[in-house]
């Protein structure tokens, strides 16, 4: 057991590192241009052309900065850019860890459900779980919106401030919104992975011993399955850190990933001359930041997935 879950941190270990060089070298890839202009001024083409050099040159510089000011610099409200990240990402953590709690164990909940109720037509099985599925979850998100201020204006339904970081009601309209799709999600697999279950002789062998149905799912069936659900966790944790911008910009959550896109978006309005440079710090300081929480993510659904079923080991 104790070799097991070495042997998965070394290997989760050893892919973050090079996960996260591999990103670090794409944020200092150079992005001087070149522009050609009319002779009344007007931008004709811009020329791109990689260089080694300047790739190479860019890191040392960083590293040559990070020495000079012990550190990644500061922020533009004066602050340190490491205080400005903690203080973003702390804001994040509030909605990403509930929206992976609620995603991953309502999740299997509702999959459990689903599998119980695959030969009834009650509306809220499987066929909800792929509506769920196929339509974007920004459609739910904005629906959900205009729904709840109907009803506050009819007066069935209290007042709800869906914009903003301050407030408690912030972070759970912001968890609820982020754990919409990965809930379905990890519901899908749940059932898929029951249902291939459900041919194993040792199902056979739970009926003939007048084992209860809900007994031999969820202590016998769910716990083979979790090995694939478990494996597929790690996609669910991808989503939640992509679609994280877009549950921030949508309720004017100031967290990590908003600011994250902030400091790597290039301008909207630029003139002759000008480069496309992005805030490398405090890029760099937001991919280690999020590919640490992707490490630790991975980390505790492998952990979990030996200490349920350890290799070689079945019910």
């Amino acid at each position: 057991m104790k070799l097991s879950i070495l042997s998965v941190f070394l290997k989760q270990l050893s892919l973050w590192c090079l996960t996260t060089i591999f990103l670090l070298v794409l944020i200092f890839i150079p992005r001087d241009v070149v522009y050609e202009t009319s002779e009344y001024g007007d931008i004709q083409k811009i020329i791109y052309k990689y260089s080694v050099e300047k790739h190479v040159s860019n890191i040392k510089e960083f590293f040559v900065y990070i020495k000079d000011n012990d550190g990644l610099g500061m922020y533009i409200d004066g602050t340190s850019v490491e205080e400005h990240i903690f203080t973003t990402s702390a804001r994040s953590l509030k909605i990403l860890i509930p929206s992976i709690f609620i995603g991953f164990f309502l999740g299997i909940v509702k999959g459990v459900f689903d599998y119980m109720t695959r030969n009834r037509k009650i509306g809220f099985g499987s066929g909800m779980t792929w509506f769920m599925l196929s339509v974007p979850d920004l459609f739910f998100m904005i629906i959900l919106q205009l729904f709840l201020m109907f009803l506050y204006e009819v007066g069935l339904f209290p007042h709800i401030d869906f914009f903003g970081h301050e407030k408690l009601e912030n972070i759970i309209v912001g968890s609820l919104f982020l754990a919409i799709y990965p809930l379905f999600l990890i519901a899908n697999i749940t059932y898929t992975s029951l249902l291939e279950e459900d041919t194993k002789d040792y199902i056979r062998t739970a009926k003939s011993k007048g084992i209860s149905r809900f007994k031999t799912i969820t202590v016998h069936m769910l716990k083979n399955a979790m090995q694939k659900i478990n494996v597929n966790s790690n996609t669910m944790t991808l989503y939640l850190l992509s679609n994280l911008f877009i549950v921030e910009f949508l309720t004017n959550y100031r967290g990590a990933a908003f600011y994250f896109y902030q400091a790597i978006a290039s301008p909207q309005n630029f003139v002759v001359g000008t480069n496309f440079h992005m805030h490398t710090n405090i890029a760099v300081g937001f991919v280690l930041l999020f590919t640490i929480i992707i490490l630790l993510s991975n980390l505790c659904f492998q952990i979990l997935n030996v200490l349920i079923l350890p290799k070689g080991k079945h019910v």
